[in-house]
């Protein structure tokens, strides 16, 4: 988890990113004392969490909280401040919480137990998929990856989808061109298209995800980061984050939107999951 705590007095914000370490040791826990370095450092990092003062020279919290959604709609912002007046303020900003200082362990962990973001633990896979919603790629950095092709990333998002089944040339192709006769040309585009593919990965360092058997290709779940495999586990974070889509930009991908529902419903029932 990544936090960052934003206070005019630094050794207040110091105080809270101590108060996280002991929350989370492995946790990366910020204080800033500008509002401008703050935002800057905020659009870098994407932080799970902004603790936020209210009351603060050029930039005060209630206009922060503002350009924070827009620089980082995910980061969850929650405002630490002295004055309880400002409490109906933050309530109508839509805020994840509010803490009335002098901050505590526990204060602060009662406002990471109800969120209104979910958190999704960072791992360190070279290689992030974003599956609900539209298919994006991710690489270490967090930075979305490039694909000489649209279809090579179409062709990443069906393996990903596969969960590390073998995937055929006949198979990729009747998936990604369903209007056409899965011929030799066809085959050989598919397989100029695979090759595209791995070296796309390559220049991020992370070719192999990717394995190729004799007749078939897959992915190497281990080495992904994957909204869609946190699911599938059942984790909580996961189990939140799905809004009824799923790979949106591709039509094969429909097919998947029905099991994930029922499955969806289970885990709710079984308290892993909010109400959607």
């Amino acid at each position: 988890m990544i936090t960052i705590a934003v206070d005019d007095k630094l050794t207040i914000a110091k105080e809270t990113a101590k108060l996280m370490t002991e929350i989370e040791p492995e946790g990366e826990h910020l204080a800033v004392k500008d509002p401008e370095e703050a935002l800057k450092l905020i659009d870098e990092k994407h932080p799970e969490i902004v603790w936020l003062d209210i009351e603060m020279p050029k930039i005060n919290g209630l206009e922060m909280a503002m350009k924070i959604k827009t620089i980082s709609p995910s980061s969850n912002i929650v405002f630490v401040t002295g004055h309880s007046e400002y409490a109906l303020d933050a309530h109508q900003l839509h805020v994840s919480g509010f803490v009335l200082k002098p901050a505590s362990v526990e204060k602060l962990q009662a406002e990471i137990d109800n969120l209104r973001t979910p958190m999704v633990p960072r791992r360190k896979s070279r290689l992030s998929v974003q599956c609900f919603g539209n298919f994006e790629a991710f690489n270490e950095k967090g930075e979305p990856i490039h694909f000489s092709r649209q279809k090579a990333k179409e062709t990443l998002a069906y393996l990903v989808d596969r969960r590390g089944a073998g995937v055929s040339v006949n198979e990729l192709c009747t998936a990604l061109w369903e209007e056409r006769e899965a011929d030799t040309g066809l085959k050989a585009q598919c397989r100029a298209l695979l090759r595209s593919l791995k070296l796309d990965l390559r220049k991020e360092g992370v070719e192999d995800v990717i394995r190729k058997d004799w007749n078939s290709w897959s992915v190497d779940q281990s080495k992904i980061d994957c909204d869609y495999y946190d699911f599938l586990k059942g984790s909580p974070a996961a189990v939140n984050l799905f809004q009824g889509e799923y790979m949106t930009q591709y039509y094969w991908a429909e097919m998947r939107i029905g099991n994930l529902y029922d499955m969806s419903e289970d885990y709710i029932e079984a308290g892993r999951g909010g109400d959607w």
